[in-house]
């Protein structure tokens, strides 16, 4: 990287600098990444694989971030974007990425 761009991006990803995906992809690593594994919206994806028709409320967080408000909980730390509101969800772990497929 040139010195310009890497201070672009150093000042992008600020410790504590609000998070907010830029687009739709980068919206949906975000969720696989930290939703996807949340106890805060377990029930809520549960229900919807079941059924298709989920009877609870999901996170309320990420349902602010897709009506276009930015969420508190979303911020950078270390150069990275994180929920500061994450729970593992104990049904859902993430896997470690060293782990190899068994089965």
């Amino acid at each position: 990287m040139t010195d310009a761009l890497e201070k672009a991006w150093a000042a992008v990803t600020a410790e504590g600098r609000p998070y907010m995906p830029s687009n739709g992809t980068e919206g949906e690593i975000f969720q696989e990444g930290w939703c996807a594994h949340c106890a805060r919206d377990s029930e809520f994806r549960r229900q919807f694989m079941e059924t298709g028709n989920p009877q609870v409320d999901g996170c309320e967080i990420l349902a602010a971030s897709l009506r276009g408000e930015q969420p508190k909980e979303w911020f950078y730390r270390n150069g990275e974007p994180i929920c500061a509101a994450y729970t593992e969800d104990p049904a859902c772990p993430v896997r470690c990425p060293y782990t190899k497929e068994m089965f």
